[in-house]
């Protein structure tokens, strides 16, 4: 049996989503938390490990935790939803309202997933390229919105892989229209500090995500929150999975929450050992690395990026070659690691 005349024709283009599996000795390719959690809140969650109850559904609108959140955030319990990573809650976004005259709007180059997502749902996709000091052009963004229809407009804050914040006034432009969602990814806003959740309430239109992936080093449990206006919130609901979040990865987040001074030292570390990979980088005749305000660091090489590349996978150390034609050309992104980590990478350089 020919199993393809069952798949879909506007997928057969589709790249999946790829982790490639290479040996490494130090991980340094996927802007993850260098830290593992504290051992205080290690030895935390094995005293809750022994009450929890696993043969019972999760809490399905992961009630507890959205209330910490809406302390901390200061914005309503009914204005926050949970997913299972925030690639959970851009597929909702695109599900709840992809209509048929919709469009993903996004600058390029940025996340993945906001194409992938878009073109799994079959909503029409459109990019805009950024400028060479890779900030928005509002221009070429708005010539690629759909005129009379539904936009979907994506801007990731910092940027994925260029870790800049675009121009602040621009993204407003799009808020002002009456056409278009807009969905700030704040995916790294504890690294940035800058964030869009002030103005929360002046834009119905405005969507944050943000994630526990990160900052708090929850990659493996995938956590992540949206904030938005109670109408999109009660659209997401709509077509959110029951128990889309498991009831350990509620308490876990819970916990650091709880504790977040002990994000907040890791963090410190990480904004530091950030600042040394950046002066060490724009030391070498060589190396040209990008102001990021993230944590990691994007650079160019004079030299051939693939041949870097592979010469510090020789050495054990990964980190993700971005080397392709156009803006990213002899690019390579490095996620700030421990400081032993990070002296074994600048050490690698040479």
């Amino acid at each position: 049996m020919n199993l393809k005349k069952f798949t879909r024709s506007n997928l057969a283009d589709l790249r999946p989503y790829e982790v490639k599996d290479v040996p490494y000795r130090i991980k340094m390719d996927a802007n993850e938390n260098p830290f593992d959690l504290p051992k205080e809140i290690k030895e935390i969650l094995a005293s809750e490990l022994l009450k929890h109850s696993f043969n019972r559904y999760p809490d399905p609108t992961a009630k507890e935790l959205r209330a910490k959140l809406s302390e901390q955030l200061r914005v309503n319990i009914e204005q926050i939803v949970m997913g299972n990573g925030s690639d959970e809650l851009i597929s909702y976004l695109i599900t709840a309202f992809g209509r048929d005259d919709a469009r993903v709007v996004f600058p390029a180059p940025t996340f993945s997933m906001y194409e992938i997502l878009a073109k799994v749902a079959g909503v029409e996709v459109r990019s805009a390229s950024l400028t060479e000091d890779f900030d928005i052009s509002v221009d070429k963004l708005i010539a690629e919105l759909k005129s009379g229809g539904t936009n979907l407009v994506f801007f990731s804050y910092p940027n994925n892989p260029t870790g800049n914040c675009f121009d602040r006034q621009g993204i407003i432009d799009f808020l002002e229209r009456d056409d278009t969602i807009v969905i700030v990814d704040e995916a790294y806003y504890e690294f940035s500090g800058k964030t869009f959740l002030p103005i929360l309430n002046q834009y119905p239109n405005l969507v944050i995500l943000r994630t526990f992936s990160k900052a708090y080093g929850l990659a493996g449990l995938r956590v992540g929150y949206m904030i938005a206006h109670p109408d999109i919130i009660s659209e997401i609901h709509k077509v959110r999975l029951p128990y889309n979040l498991n009831s350990f990865s509620q308490k876990v987040a819970l916990k650091l929450l709880e504790h977040s001074h002990q994000a907040a030292a890791q963090i410190s570390v990480i904004l530091k050992e950030h600042e040394r990979i950046f002066q060490s980088l724009a030391q070498l005749d060589h190396i040209h690395p990008f102001p990021t305000d993230a944590n990691f660091v994007l650079f160019r090489t004079e030299e051939d990026a693939d041949s870097l590349f592979e010469h510090l996978l020789t050495r054990g150390i990964l980190i993700r070659n971005l080397n392709r034609p156009g803006l990213l050309r002899n690019c390579l992104r490095v996620t700030v690691g421990t400081p032993e980590e990070n002296n074994a990478f600048l050490n690698g350089l040479f």
